[in-house]
């Protein structure tokens, strides 16, 4: 699965269904180009909205000057455009190098009108479970965590809104400093999946 850093002290969320079942986690991300390897521990889960946040668990792990996005609740209109950075399929056939993806919300409802949900356009595959989604101003709006197969309908993907990992985060024995960063706004979209890379992990379970 995938996840993002919402916290400089090492916090990122994800979906519970990516984590539901492990013994072990650990991620994967880069640092300053450096591939970077952790063990990370569950912190809080929220089954009912399929959203969990796990915590870096290495006390060798050292915190980041700040997490470059920022982490907006307002909800996306209709034909916004979006996009998904995110590892699918990263240990069979598309590899470890980070996939970005782009689409257009196509509802502010998901599956059978669930009001949790974003529907949107952007491609999803197995392992974009629990990664971000963002806007074109480098809001963080959501969290993959499905999509329909082709035999169903084309280009139907389901994002959790940001609102509601925002009510997860604020049931936390920990304050969790959520990103408040504008910096992406007027850079060019290549320059901000290059930043937003560094933040977004990849999450192996055992």
């Amino acid at each position: 699965g995938t996840g993002v850093f919402i916290d400089k002290r090492g916090y990122f969320a994800t979906n519970f269904h990516v984590v539901e079942n492990a013994r072990e986690v650990e991620i994967e991300f880069y640092r300053n180009g450096q591939l970077q390897i952790h063990k990370a521990e569950l912190v809080k889960e929220d089954k009912k909205n399929d959203l969990a946040i796990l915590k870096i668990s290495d006390e060798d792990f050292e915190i980041f000057d700040a997490i470059p996005y920022n982490y907006s609740t307002n909800v996306a209109d209709v034909g916004e455009e979006v996009f998904a950075l995110g590892y699918p399929m990263a240990l069979t056939l598309m590899g470890k190098d980070i996939k970005f993806t782009d689409g257009k919300v196509s509802s502010r409802t998901g599956f059978d009108g669930d009001i949790a949900n974003y529907q949107t356009t952007t491609p999803l595959q197995p392992g974009n479970s629990g990664g971000p989604l963002f806007d074109y101003n480098g809001n963080l709006i959501g969290i993959n965590t499905s999509h329909l197969t082709p035999d169903v309908a084309d280009n139907v993907s389901y994002s959790i809104k940001s609102s509601y990992l925002k009510n997860l985060v604020d049931v936390l024995p920990v304050n969790i400093l959520l990103p408040d960063n504008k910096k992406l706004v007027d850079l060019k979209l290549t320059e901000k999946i290059k930043i937003l890379s560094d933040y977004v992990v990849l999450i192996k379970i055992k």
